[in-house]
């Protein structure tokens, strides 16, 4: 389907709630990869599994860059048609989260209207170009 799952989680910094796609760290202890660590974060925030896993960023690429002053870099990921978790993990205490099921033209006015951090709308657009590449949504220009 063309709809888009992101959640909607307070965001200590602005204290404020914020639209967010799912993401999480990647903890070497605890995840085998970063890709596992991915999937580990959608079963918890968005309470889905399977799918089609996109890398957004080469195999071997150090990250996307999180801002100038930290060294925090993260992989993006695309998952194509999900399935619902009938056992999904348990979020972290501290996260008070919502799942949000949008369609493109919400996502984007989402995107383009400031209501995403920074990593979210990063890999918000690394999926929109690679879905508009592949065919699997028209491409459309961004706003003036």
């Amino acid at each position: 389907s063309k709809r888009f799952m992101l959640i909607r989680e307070y965001c200590q910094g602005i204290n404020s709630m914020a639209s967010s796609v799912a993401c999480g760290r990647y903890e070497p202890g605890k995840h085998a990869s970063t890709l596992h660590a991915a999937e580990c974060e959608l079963s918890e925030e968005c309470r889905l599994r399977g799918g089609t896993w996109v890398r957004l960023i080469p195999e071997g690429h150090p990250g996307v860059m999180e801002a100038k002053w930290a060294a925090t870099r993260f992989t993006p990921f695309l998952v194509i048609d999900p399935e619902t978790d009938p056992a999904p993990l348990e979020q972290d205490p501290e996260e008070w989260i919502r799942q949000v099921d949008v369609d493109p033209a919400q996502l984007r006015d989402l995107l383009y209207g400031g209501h995403m951090h920074l990593p979210s709308s990063q890999t918000v657009l690394m999926a929109l170009k690679h879905l508009e590449d592949a065919a699997l949504l028209p491409p459309r220009p961004p706003p003036s």
